[in-house]
């Protein structure tokens, strides 16, 4: 014990060097801090943004249909689904969908879109694709002839609030499906890539369109927590248990989106590393100073008789105590900082568009890894960066030690 107490007694011998040696470890850990909040915040504001926009945290469809959509492969009961999912920790709310492509008139000008059947209630308890109308109205609770389409379809159609749609498509008994819609809602606006060429209609009007029963091709569910996803997926198919139907965590439904984000996380570990090296750099620096400067000392307590290993622990424990000193200031300080850019944010000049989503606001955001990863990477760096100087200082040879200038 004498010996952790001559260690956290030296930090405090020459305190301009500690402050600064501190505050470079209390900087380094905030610095961290700040930076993983920023990398959650931005990431955690990306998969939210992609998640409630439309894909939802989990998709269920039946078997095969990601791979091979058809109008064909439907969910035939789309409401004992959402009962039983309701039950399951983590599910916030769920949506039934149908999809069928088809040829859109507009007088004399005509596209293809794709139309997405919806339960209003649902779909906007579930995504933000309400709150995307930007003229006009969302779609009535009760099926009726409506339609909301988006800003890009409606530039190509020239079409406006009242006028009148006509879709053709091809209905699940093979007949010619045809129908006249009112144009009620516009979602997105010029300059957003939001919805490009859809459309959206009453669940119920979409499948008399197509002659479909209760049948639906898609259950999107939006969780509590998106980072219970792969959890409460696996929930889902279990309580599910039906090999027909597949269960997907939107890590797999946007599997290249998903990729593209890994990729860049990969890249962030690049910069981590370099943090981490100019703070190992630091200390190492400071703590040879320390044994350059204490070279008679060391020799004085050598032939007094101390061992080598006690001068050992001494360097590394001071290293220890000043470290946890240090990352105390630091992650209080990073927390700080978090909270404070968590609240405000910075708001972008111009909005940044990544994975088809516009930003206009970097947050940050306090979790686990920003409170608690940045003190281990600090510690774990000084204890390393300490072993050759305390080496280098258990090796003295008293006479010599005790001679040098």
């Amino acid at each position: 014990m004498i010996v952790h107490k001559i260690a956290f007694r030296n930090i405090f011998r020459n305190k301009w060097r500690s402050i600064l040696t501190g505050m470079m470890m209390a900087g380094g850990c905030a610095l961290f801090g700040l930076f993983f909040g920023m990398i959650d915040g931005t990431y955690g504001n990306l998969i939210d943004m992609f998640t409630r926009d439309h894909t939802g945290h989990i998709q269920i469809h039946k078997q095969g249909y990601l791979d091979k959509p058809s109008i064909y492969k439907t969910i035939a009961s789309a409401d004992s689904i959402g009962k039983k999912i309701e039950s399951i920790p983590y599910v916030n709310s769920w949506a039934p969908r149908v999809y069928t492509p088809a040829l859109a008139f507009a007088g004399k000008k005509t596209t293809g879109v794709t139309v997405m059947g919806i339960d209003p209630i649902r779909e906007a308890n579930t995504t933000r694709l309400k709150n995307k109308v930007t003229k006009g109205n969302f779609l009535s609770a009760s099926p009726e002839q409506e339609v909301v389409i988006s800003d890009g379809l409606a530039r190509v159609l020239m079409l406006e609030l009242g006028d009148e749609i006509a879709l053709i498509a091809q209905g699940v008994d093979g007949s010619v499906a045809n129908g006249l819609y009112k144009v009620t809602g516009i979602t997105g606006g010029e300059g957003k890539s939001y919805g490009e060429s859809k459309c959206y209609i009453h669940i119920k009007t979409l499948q008399d369109f197509l002659s479909m029963d209760e049948g639906v091709h898609e259950i999107a569910v939006v969780l509590n927590d998106h980072s219970k996803t792969q959890e409460a997926a696996r929930l889902i198919a279990e309580t599910l248990n039906d090999p027909m139907i597949d269960v997907d965590p939107w890590q797999v439904v946007e599997a290249q989106f998903y990729s593209a984000m890994q990729a860049d996380l990969k890249g962030n570990r690049y910069s981590i590393i370099v943090f981490t090296i100019i703070i190992a750099v630091g200390v190492l620096n400071t703590i040879l100073m320390v044994v350059l400067e204490r070279t008679r000392e060391f020799g004085v307590l050598r032939a007094l008789g101390t061992r080598p290993s006690q001068i050992f622990q001494l360097i590394v424990l001071e290293t220890l105590f000043l470290s946890l000193l240090s990352i105390l200031a630091g992650t209080v300080i990073g927390v700080a900082a978090n909270c404070w850019f968590h609240t405000y944010g910075i708001t972008y000049p111009t909005p940044i568009e990544y994975g088809g989503y516009l930003f206009t606001r970097l947050t940050s955001e306090i979790s686990l890894r920003s409170i608690f990863v940045p003190p281990l990477i600090i510690i774990a760096t000084a204890l390393i960066v300490s072993i050759w100087p305390a080496v280098r200082a258990a090796k003295i040879v008293p006479v010599k030690a005790m001679r040098a200038n």
